[in-house]
């Protein structure tokens, strides 16, 4: 044996498995979650959204945190179990650069997130007083007002910025907002505003709900909300109840849904709700 196989055999040894990988093998390993399906989500929004369109006795639904995790799982795992395995990813920003899914069994959003798909044909139906705040919102205004910032979080990430957003008010104007954003990243970042103009001139064509965060569009659909009256208005349960408000009626028009039928039909499993 050779020096490099040695080291290469010792550093493989001394590799603790990913804690996803090994989590997601227990599921499976349950005799609890026999002849269930995995499903693979980011958080427990997304455990909590897509639980809605599932069935309960059919699927067992993982949420690892990272959806960087996702290709990690799959990897590990689809040779064993990949026929009883299934994730589902936030886009982000994959469709606009042309990135395709490497596994068959690694679903996207039709938008560039889950929440971005809740809004996908306008905010849905809500009840009483929600319905009252939210009545006057057009959702094309917001994407205007956001298109600046969904411009610059796409060059981050098509540079490998790693610009720090959280945190950051989407009030500011577009100079003010960068500042912000330069300042809140620990590491020295050069970014100037006429590049970020430039890039997004370069890429005027981009679809506006690949781009926009949807995150970014519930936190400009609660200003205005909020706004309507100056009654207490918590965000957070806010949310919950905007994602809630998400039918099956809608989710089966998505593109995804229809990924999720023929992966279905493929396996012979059967996890969408009735």
């Amino acid at each position: 044996m050779t020096s490099i196989e040695a080291t290469s055999l010792r550093d493989a040894s001394n590799k603790r498995p990913d804690v996803s990988i090994a989590s997601v093998k227990m599921l499976f390993d349950n005799d609890i979650n026999a002849g269930k399906v995995v499903f693979v989500v980011e958080g427990k929004d997304d455990v909590d959204f897509y639980a809605s369109f599932l069935q309960a006795n059919s699927v067992c639904i993982y949420p690892d945190g990272n959806c960087a995790k996702h290709i990690v799982i799959l990897k590990a795992l689809n040779g064993i179990y990949g026929d009883r395995l299934l994730a589902v990813k936030d886009a982000d920003f994959d469709r606009l650069e042309g990135h395709n899914s490497p596994f068959e069994n690694l679903l996207l959003t039709d938008t560039h997130d889950m929440e971005g798909m809740v809004l996908s044909n306008g905010i849905p139906p809500m009840d009483g007083e929600d319905a009252e705040r939210c009545k006057n919102i057009d959702l094309g205004v917001l994407y205007v007002e956001l298109e600046d910032v969904s411009f610059l979080k796409w060059y981050s990430h098509a540079n490998s910025l790693r610009l720090d957003f959280n945190g950051i008010s989407l009030d500011l104007s577009m100079a003010s907002y960068l500042h912000a954003v330069l300042a809140n990243t620990q590491k020295a970042v050069k970014v100037t505003l006429d590049e970020v103009l430039a890039f997004k001139q370069h890429n005027a064509g981009a679809s506006k709900k690949e781009l926009c965060n949807g995150h970014d569009l519930f936190e400009r659909i609660y200003v205005y909300a909020r706004s309507v009256s100056k009654s207490n208005f918590a965000k957070r349960p806010f949310f919950r109840r905007l994602r809630k408000a998400y039918t099956k009626e809608r989710f089966a028009t998505t593109v995804l849904c229809q990924s999720i039928k023929t992966w279905e039909k493929t396996h012979r499993h059967s996890i969408l709700a009735g």
